[in-house]
C-alpha cells in the first residue's frame, strides 16, 4: 500500500539522510544533517514523504510560490529503492492532490523522470542556474516568463 503524507518532525533526518550520497559533498553525515537542519530554505516548505507497506521510500518539498503556483524540491529515494518507481509516484501523487496549480521545479539530474510525469523543460533562455533546468507543469498553463522563479 502506497501512501503521500505530510511529514512530521520526526521524519525530517530521515528524509535528509536520502539525499546524503548526492547532496552530502565532502561534508561527514553530521555535518551534512546539521546543514539540513539549520537551512533556511527548508523551514519555508513543507515535506512530504511516500509511504510503501509502512516504509518511507520517497520524499520531496513544496514551496507556496504565489497563491496558485508552487514550487518542487529536493526529491530524493531512499538508496536501496532508487530505480523503483516511488521518485514518479510522489511526483504524481502531489500532482493529482493540487491540479490547478501551476508547478515549477530545478532539475539538477537528467530531466527524463520529471519529462516522464509531464513536466516540460523551458528554452535555455530562461535558465539561469548553471547545472540546472527549470521545468513546469502542466504543459498547458499560461506562463509569466517575466516572472519565472528563482532556484529554490
Amino acid at each position: 500500500m502506497k501512501k503521500l503524507i505530510k511529514a512530521h518532525p520526526n521524519d525530517l533526518d530521515r528524509i535528509y539522510a536520502m539525499g546524503y550520497d548526492v547532496w552530502g559533498g565532502d561534508k561527514t553525515y553530521q555535518e551534512y544533517l546539521e546543514e539540513c537542519r539549520s537551512s533556511v530554505k527548508y523551514k519555508k516548505g513543507t515535506w512530504y514523504i511516500l509511504i510503501v507497506d509502512g516504509e518511507v521510500v520517497s520524499s520531496c518539498i513544496l514551496y507556496n510560490l504565489t497563491v496558485n503556483t508552487l514550487g518542487i524540491g529536493s526529491l530524493a529515494t531512499v538508496s536501496e529503492k532508487r530505480g523503483l518507481g516511488y521518485a514518479s509516484t510522489i511526483l504524481n501523487e502531489i500532482l493529482n492532490c493540487k491540479k490547478d496549480y501551476l508547478y515549477f521545479l530545478w532539475s539538477d539530474i537528467a530531466t527524463t523522470l520529471y519529462e516522464s510525469v509531464g513536466f516540460t523543460v523551458f528554452e535555455d533562455i530562461y535558465q539561469t542556474h548553471k547545472g540546472s533546468s527549470l521545468m513546469y507543469y502542466p504543459s498547458n498553463y499560461k506562463i509569466d516568463f517575466d516572472n519565472l522563479p528563482n532556484y529554490f
